[in-house]
Parts: structure tokens; C-alpha cells; sequence
């Protein structure tokens, strides 16, 4: 008979000391050693959000990245803490699928055996959905950063993005007339986008 799974050291941490589960010195050395979620700038992230450890140290990794590229405000602070834990919840399921398969034998109300999907392969379809829909919010997939730039480009009335590649049908020549050296040329998408914290298109990768 499987027992209550027991609590890791940093949900003990969090939970304090009653009965004498840890004690007060073994609190105070778990949290001090367990990862903290970082601020960017003045995106903070969640108080909850460090009572895993796991999902603290995928926001570590994304949010400074994301800041750089400018996808990153304080109002994003949440949606980016949920798909931290969604990241962790996903990567549980996956690894249960990978050790105990796809398919399971149960048996149906008649007695007789028979084949049913993994609970955790459905979990990890329905947070992988999640999880997609979330990336394309941060710009984290090529298409969704392009589409980014380019809805940039269009609020500062400019063109498409594939005006950066050269002349394209209907595209009209450059101005030869050299801007004023006081008054840098900034009409264009690449001016645009030199101004910006993050790297042109063709860096992003």
C-alpha cells in the first residue's frame, strides 16, 4: 500500500517546524539554500512563485531573456509565473509517460481487460496547449517574435518587415539624400529597431 509521498525539504521549509519536523535552523538553511526568483528591473515576480523550486529557476533562466527583448512588463509578471509551473507540471508528466508508457492494462466493468491512455499523456497534450499558447504571448517561437516586430512596425506606420531584405514588388527605392548628422534617419524598421534593448531579426535565434 503506497504511502503519502512525504514533503521535500523546501515544502517543509515553507510549511515552518510543527511537531518537530525540521528544526528552526534546518528552516532557515533550506530556504537560504533553495533558488530565488529574481526581479527584472521592476517586473517582480510572484510571492508564490518561490515555493517551487523548479519553476523559480525556469523564470531565472526565461525572464532576463525576455527583458532584453523588451518582452517583459510588470503586468506580465503572472502569465510568466504560470507558465514557469506549467513547465514543471509538463516536464512531471512527460517523465511519467517516458517510465510508465503511453497505454495501461485496466480492466472494464465487465472484468476483461482492456487499453487506456496514460493519464499524464493527456496532461501533457493539455499543458503542452497551454504551454504553446503562452510561448506565442512571449515571443518565444520565430513566428510569434516576427509577428511581434511586425505589429511594432505597423504602430510606427512603417512596412512589412521583408522591406529589411532588399527591394520587393512595389517596393519603392531609398532616398538617396543623406540624413543630417545631428538628426540620425529613424523612419525606417531597421532605425526602428536599433533603438530597441534587442537584437534585429536575423539575431533572435
Amino acid at each position: 500500500m503506497r504511502g503519502r509521498k512525504p514533503d521535500t525539504p523546501e515544502q517543509q521549509a515553507e510549511k515552518g517546524a510543527p511537531g518537530k519536523r525540521m528544526s528552526q535552523d534546518r528552516v532557515k538553511a533550506e530556504r537560504q539554500k533553495a533558488p530565488q526568483p529574481v526581479a527584472i528591473g521592476k517586473v517582480k515576480p510572484p510571492k508564490w512563485l518561490k515555493k517551487s523550486r523548479k519553476a523559480t529557476e525556469v523564470w531565472n533562466d526565461l525572464a532576463p531573456k525576455l527583458e532584453r527583448l523588451n518582452l517583459l512588463s510588470e503586468l506580465d509578471a503572472g502569465p510568466l509565473a504560470r507558465y514557469c509551473r506549467y513547465v514543471v507540471e509538463w516536464i512531471a508528466a512527460d517523465l511519467a509517460v517516458q517510465q510508465e508508457g503511453t497505454w495501461f492494462l485496466a480492466k472494464d466493468t465487465n472484468g476483461n481487460e482492456t487499453k487506456k491512455r496514460h493519464p499524464a499523456w493527456q496532461a501533457v497534450q493539455d499543458i503542452e496547449k497551454m504551454l504553446r499558447d503562452l510561448e506565442a504571448t512571449f515571443g518565444m517561437r520565430p513566428d510569434a517574435r516576427y509577428k511581434i516586430m511586425r505589429d511594432q512596425a505597423a504602430a510606427r506606420g512603417l512596412g512589412a518587415l521583408g522591406d529589411l531584405f532588399g527591394d520587393q514588388p512595389g517596393h519603392q527605392a531609398a532616398s538617396t539624400t543623406q540624413p543630417d548628422a545631428g538628426h540620425p534617419q529613424t523612419d525606417d524598421i531597421v532605425g526602428i529597431l536599433a533603438g530597441f534593448d534587442s537584437p534585429p531579426p536575423g539575431a533572435l535565434n
